[in-house]
């Protein structure tokens, strides 16, 4: 009941001039009569809610709070609450100030308690970003502000371009900027990209808007961020795994598509459709001798590739030899 009486003083916070009971208890979803105890518990606390009775300007039927603007909201939260917020703000804590102001006002009640403990779920961020990126960044995709963007890609160039902000997606342990490269697009290519929040080395707002696009975030992730992402069609993948291996194959789910079936021997045949990617191959050549690729027959010869061109780089006195 103690969240029932937050929201209905919150209700009456964003209705200043009152409302009628019939519509906050539409609104909150109760009965009737359970808006008349929520206004007893509500001035139990100290919000004073106004009727008729005691102000001949309310409408009768109506409740009204007597000093909105002396209302202070004040909730308990379960150990549960305060582990899960812990959790989350744990991970902005070294993203951006504004979450460090947000847990020092929280610092007096349950949070403050909790603060004396050993936490209980730990989420370490790597990234280190420039100070105010982060809300430079909300604020451009909130108010869909065109950027200049100096962004050091993976090959270490620094390059200034104009960039349309859509949103923010997060892949552990980075944060990923997707937008509209300008550049890109009158160039005539795909102008969406995902730029790493740890590599924008500055981002300036300017005064120009960009129409909403017809961009889906989540669709979006699914197919760039997923576990074997990558461009082109995607193709059925068999790999057998040896019985050495097998159980660390079944008991993890790495793509929606994956199949895995058991063999006599103990080894195991690992199937999905996804694209041809680096990634894949990486994970495949991971477990050396204990993976065979069954098919395609391209991606069994990139593994042997990518293990020869290793083998060749750590035999070599020369040094690194590149894998084609």
């Amino acid at each position: 009941m103690e969240s029932r009486v937050a929201d209905f003083i919150q209700l009456l916070l964003e209705h200043p001039r009152g409302l009628p009971v019939e519509q906050i208890s539409t609104r909150l979803g109760v009965a009737r009569q359970s808006v008349y105890r929520l206004r007893e518990k509500a001035q139990a606390l100290g919000v004073w809610v106004c009727t008729h009775q005691e102000d001949p300007e309310v409408p009768r039927g109506w409740f009204r709070l007597e000093a909105p603007q002396e209302v202070e909201m004040t909730f308990r939260l379960t150990q549960a609450e305060v582990e899960a917020l812990r959790a989350a703000v744990e991970r902005l804590e070294h993203l951006t100030p504004l979450a460090r102001r947000v847990l020092e006002r929280l610092g007096r009640g349950e949070w403050g308690r909790a603060q004396k403990e050993e936490p209980v779920f730990y989420t370490p961020l790597a990234d280190e970003y420039p100070e105010g990126l982060f809300e430079r960044v909300v604020q451009a995709i909130r108010e869909r502000r065109v950027c200049e963007v100096t962004y050091k890609n993976a090959k270490g160039q620094v390059r200034t371009y104009r960039f349309d902000p859509y949103a923010l997606i997060a892949r552990d342990p980075h944060l990923y900027l997707v937008g509209a490269n300008h550049n890109s697009r009158r160039a005539g290519h795909d102008p969406v990209k995902d730029l790493r929040l740890d590599q924008i080395q500055d981002l300036k707002l300017t005064r120009e808007h960009f129409p909403k696009p017809a961009f889906d975030v989540r669709a979006y992730a699914q197919g760039r961020f997923r576990a074997f992402g990558g461009e082109g069609q995607a193709v059925c993948v068999r790999v057998r795994f040896s019985p050495e291996k097998a159980g660390f194959i079944r008991r993890t789910r790495r793509h929606p598509t994956q199949q895995v079936e058991d063999l006599e021997d103990g080894s195991v045949i690992w199937q999905v459709e996804v694209p041809l990617s680096e990634d894949l191959v990486h994970f495949i050549v991971g477990y050396g001798p204990h993976a065979r690729v069954l098919e395609p027959e391209e991606l069994r010869l990139r593994v042997v590739a990518w293990a020869r061109g290793a083998v060749e780089a750590n035999l070599s006195p020369e040094g690194v030899t590149e894998v084609g």
